[in-house]
């Protein structure tokens, strides 16, 4: 059975950790892309109520061309909802891995290194290191 070093238990997953919020800031700034439309929200809404009050006029290609242009933004950003959905699931059940992983291969490490401050009685370090406990 092949023996995985232990500080490859804590290193993979740190680093996958790394990626993971790598691509949670990628997906924070695509859902964000998908708000960009909104600058122009009110300017479009006051077009098309100037030319349902009969302010302006468009032709029935103009009418058709509008109504096929809302209908693909719609189909775009619904996709792109989902798989955003779908990418911060994945995220999620990746860190929970990391999470698992870490945990186990912080339990496997053996306490060797003992914290080095230690104060004598009079808050001076004390000179000798501490002994490891069996």
């Amino acid at each position: 059975m092949l023996k995985l070093d232990r500080k490859l238990l804590l290193i993979a997953p740190t680093i996958v950790l790394v990626f993971i919020v790598g691509a949670l800031v990628y997906t924070s700034i695509q859902i964000r892309a998908l708000t960009s439309g909104e600058d122009t929200w009110s300017a479009r809404r006051d077009f098309v109520a100037s030319v349902a009050a009969g302010q302006k006029t468009m032709s029935a290609e103009q009418a058709i061309g509008l109504l096929n242009i809302s209908l693909e933004v719609e189909a775009r950003r619904a996709a792109a909802l989902r798989d955003a959905y779908d990418l911060l699931l994945t995220l999620a059940g990746m860190t929970a891995a990391c999470c698992v992983v870490l945990s186990l291969g912080i339990r496997r490490v053996p306490r060797e290194h003992w914290p080095r401050l230690r104060f004598g009685a009079r808050g001076a370090p004390a000179s000798q290191p501490p002994a490891l406990e069996s």
